[in-house]
């Protein structure tokens, strides 16, 4: 690598964000309101801090977390605003997705608590402080990766979408990597991104980061000194080709999230002694915005439909309560249901107070004007990817998804297609009035070029 400098000051720092209390997980039915029982691998925060030569600086954090609501952004930009002069627009947060994370705001709208909501906002603060402590002068590179690691679980046949694995299904299979290093040439961070939804069983109540944080791990202790940091991409509808067993998917035991941990690591070394690296001069630009996304509205009585079928509806003084539907086979399955009664009773009595439209929170972060990140929030199909990058062909794009706790999101050829991911009852675990209403890749393209527009007349 000849280059010393290409108009990139950073800095990289992470800290701990493993509770300190036995707060519940969050991610599957099965552990709604259970405390977890121990911790196999901690979680934490990650902050990239980058800076061009004129000044401007970026934030991008990740988090080991299902995903967040949010109020946990909107403080982190006040903080970063009023303590660097980061605007609000430069920063961007992406959760890894982790189904055994402590429950937070957002998703969760039970069991979070304050007291693990103000420890995870210091430590980010405190992430903040020391990327902003640990800056160095350096270069910014720019590869991928292709890997056999993750698989469809979309499968359509016969005007039908069913939740199995579909070798022939759509998936992103690159790992992208960021390599930020400095003046004498060593690597201090690398920001990876891949695409692939990593909930790997529900058979766990154990705090763990999954394959994302294990990742993480593996470049740490392959690359001493270097910091390495996870985004989710658009894989909502992709799962770890390894959990694959038959027409369904099974749990991953740990030795196996380490086995494909290490080959992707395995490929990051193949390429880092390669000369297939893009430099990628920095001149940094970004902007936060909404898309209203129309709904196909439900009545209410679906949702009290719904809840009937978890439950005996039973009343009592306080209204409706939830009683387990005889027959349920055990207390697992009596999670799973309170959380699904839960959502449904949660729209049944909001249901006037709640919106016919989805505000999906979106941002694009411009390194150069070759060379963006589009992010997105909820759970963004892999094909909204494609579709974005039809539309933009002149520009090298990554795309973060999971930047809040809002819901699925699907482009129009997954609402054609329907299945789960499309709002199949995942518009009940949401708390929506109704799944998306198609149309939605126009209006994906008109706010994201519209993004870009501003960025590049700023």
């Amino acid at each position: 690598m000849n280059e010393k400098y290409n108009g990139v000051t950073f800095g990289v720092a992470k800290e701990l964000i493993t509770p300190r209390e036995r707060t519940t997980l969050i991610g599957f039915g099965t552990v709604f309101g259970v405390p977890f029982k121990d911790i196999h691998d901690d979680v934490y925060v990650r902050t990239l801090l980058i800076e061009d030569a004129d000044g401007e600086k970026v934030l991008l954090i990740g988090f080991d977390l299902l995903f967040h609501d949010d109020t946990l952004p909107e403080a982190l930009r006040a903080y970063a605003r009023d303590k660097y002069g980061v605007k609000p627009d430069n920063l961007h947060v992406s959760y890894s997705h982790t189904h055994f994370g402590p429950a937070v705001k957002g998703y969760d709208f039970n069991y979070a608590t304050d007291s693990y909501e103000a420890f995870l906002l210091d430590r980010t603060c405190a992430s903040i402080d020391r990327a902003f402590l640990n800056t160095r002068r350096g270069t910014v590179q720019f590869a991928a990766v292709k890997g056999d690691w993750n698989i469809s679980r979309r499968l359509y046949k016969d005007g039908d979408t069913s939740f199995e694995p579909n070798p022939a299904g759509e998936t992103d299979p690159n790992l992208y990597l960021l390599r930020f290093c400095d003046e004498n040439g060593k690597m201090r961070a690398l920001l990876t991104s891949f695409a692939c939804h990593p909930s790997n069983g529900s058979g766990y109540n154990t705090v763990s980061s999954e394959y994302p944080g294990r990742l993480c791990a593996c470049i740490e202790g392959e690359y001493y000194g270097c910091t390495a940091l996870f985004f989710q991409g658009f894989g909502s509808d992709t799962k770890l080709r390894r959990g694959m067993n038959g027409h369904s998917f099974a749990g991953l035991s740990y030795e196996e999230i380490d086995d494909v941990a290490r080959s992707m690591l395995q490929s990051v070394k193949n390429r880092m002694i390669s000369s297939a690296w893009q430099s990628v001069p920095v001149k940094l630009g970004a902007l936060k915005f909404t898309v209203e996304l129309p709904l196909d509205v439900n009545p209410v009585d679906y949702y009290v439909s719904e809840r009937d079928k978890f439950s005996t509806g039973a009343v009592g003084k306080t209204g409706v309560r939830f009683v387990p539907t005889p027959g349920v086979a055990s207390q697992t399955g009596v999670n799973t249901a309170k959380l699904f009664w839960a959502c449904a009773d949660y729209v049944v009595e909001r249901y006037d107070e709640l919106p016919d439209t989805l505000t999906l929170n979106c941002g694009a972060v411009r390194l150069n004007p070759d060379f963006y990140i589009f992010s997105m929030g909820g759970e963004p199909g892999v094909n909204i990817q494609t579709v974005l990058r039809e539309a933009f062909p002149g520009k090298q794009i990554i795309c973060f998804g999971y930047n809040d706790a809002i819901a699925y999101v699907p482009s129009d050829k997954m609402i054609a297609e329907g299945g789960y991911e499309a709002g199949d009852r995942s518009d009940v675990e949401y708390r929506l009035k109704g799944r998306c209403a198609p149309g939605a890749d126009k209006i994906f393209i008109n706010g994201f070029a519209k993004a870009v527009d501003m960025i590049e007349k700023a």
